[in-house]
């Protein structure tokens, strides 16, 4: 009996777990698909909005003007790079971000403002604000729990194609040394070559004298 009961509890509980695991799934299924559709809603909106849940998504702007975004992150890494964007006045970043870690890159010439609620998260603002009249302000608000947020300039951290070029001229660095060292351990081998061509000479000589003794020995 004791046996049948523990089976049974495993059996139970294996259950809950199949069970929890697909109504996580329909939610997951569910937030996914309504993100999705607002996204999509909004493509011909001034504001548009960005969504992303347990994934990496990056919204780049080029050379269009910013009129300010939504932004939902959940359990995501988002990038929104608006480093080519085109400022013509003060906007609105408005965003939510849970277990993510969100990174809004601007262009020079705009200044910012932050207001985030934040829990057990972290909220860095790199960008420097100019006194010039004229500048436009980017405001950004929102509230982060459990997430990463960074505010950086354009061209803040170096880019990959930095990272490699220097790889390539290690590589290279490498390829020259490997060549030397290979020309170096060519040369004591001709010189193997010589040395041995010498003996052979020595040994030749060393023959023909002593033919010339027998010779002497025997005309004696």
């Amino acid at each position: 009996m004791a046996k049948k009961s523990k089976f049974a509890k495993v059996v139970v509980a294996l259950g809950a777990i199949g069970v929890a695991s697909k109504i996580a799934y329909d939610k997951y299924k569910n937030v996914k698909d309504d993100f999705v559709k607002e996204e999509t809603a909004s493509a011909e909106d001034d504001v548009k909005k960005y969504n992303a849940i347990f994934e990496k998504k990056v919204v780049e702007v080029e050379d269009e003007e910013f009129m300010g975004c939504e932004v939902k992150a959940v359990g995501s890494k988002a990038v929104i790079d608006l480093g080519l964007a085109v400022f013509e006045r003060d906007v609105y970043i408005n965003f939510s971000s849970n277990a993510s870690t969100v990174t809004i890159i601007l262009p020079e010439g705009v200044n910012v403002t932050c207001d985030v609620e934040k829990k057990l998260s972290g909220v860095r603002n790199l960008v420097e604000n100019s006194d010039e009249d004229g500048v436009h302000t980017v405001y950004i608000i929102g509230k982060a729990v459990c997430s990463n947020v960074e505010i950086i300039p354009v061209n803040f951290y170096i880019d990959d194609d930095d990272f490699e070029d220097i790889d390539d001229s290690e590589d290279d660095f490498e390829d020259e040394s490997s060549d030397e060292a290979e020309n170096k351990e060519d040369v004591p081998a001709q010189d193997s070559d010589e040395e041995a061509s010498a003996d052979n000479d020595s040994d030749e000589e060393a023959e023909q004298e002593d033919e010339l003794e027998i010779k002497e020995v025997k005309e004696d």
